[in-house]
């Protein structure tokens, strides 16, 4: 019994470290979520916790750029390290521009988000704004997972307390 106790002790202090990493997040973006622009950019800019993934001849990093007439303005993505840059085409609606990313970090996980901004021609340019990005959040699944494995541990002890009797 003490050794199949060691055992799983020993896989669970294994397997807590692959389990607490971090993902990557959006760090920044360029315009701003939630500020108003009054210039259309010829780029989008999204600046990530981690470097992407790239893979030759392969577009694993996709980014789509919406206006109020839900028409479409993304162009060619390009990836730096960290930065992901779209090109965008020129719009000339004013209103509401939903930005949706899905990129692959280089540990391999898939980030899924969106953010938004507005843009209307000639508009003073609104205060910046504390970023949210909109996707799960890495503290809750460090929680869950650091309950789970002191679940697990109290389990086993009291299968070995009560073994012991």
């Amino acid at each position: 019994m003490k050794k199949v106790l060691a055992a799983c002790i020993s896989l669970v202090f294994l397997a807590a470290p692959q389990i607490a990493q971090a993902h990557t997040t959006l760090i920044s973006s360029d315009p701003i979520h939630d500020t108003t622009i009054q210039s259309w950019p010829d780029h989008i800019t999204l600046t990530f916790g981690e470097p992407l993934q790239v893979l030759a001849g392969a577009e694993i990093n996709k980014v789509s750029v919406t206006n109020a007439n839900a028409q479409s303005l993304e162009g060619a993505t390009k990836v730096d390290g960290a930065v992901l840059t779209v090109a965008v085409s020129p719009n000339s609606v004013d209103g509401p521009v939903l930005v949706n990313y899905r990129i692959a970090a280089a540990d391999g996980h898939v980030l899924d988000g969106e953010f938004s901004f507005n843009y209307k021609n000639g508009a003073s340019a609104t205060p910046y704004t504390t970023q949210q990005p909109h996707h799960g959040s890495t503290k809750n699944f460090a929680l869950i997972a650091t309950s789970t494995i002191l679940i697990v541990f109290g389990l086993l002890f009291g299968i070995f307390i009560y073994r012991r009797k």
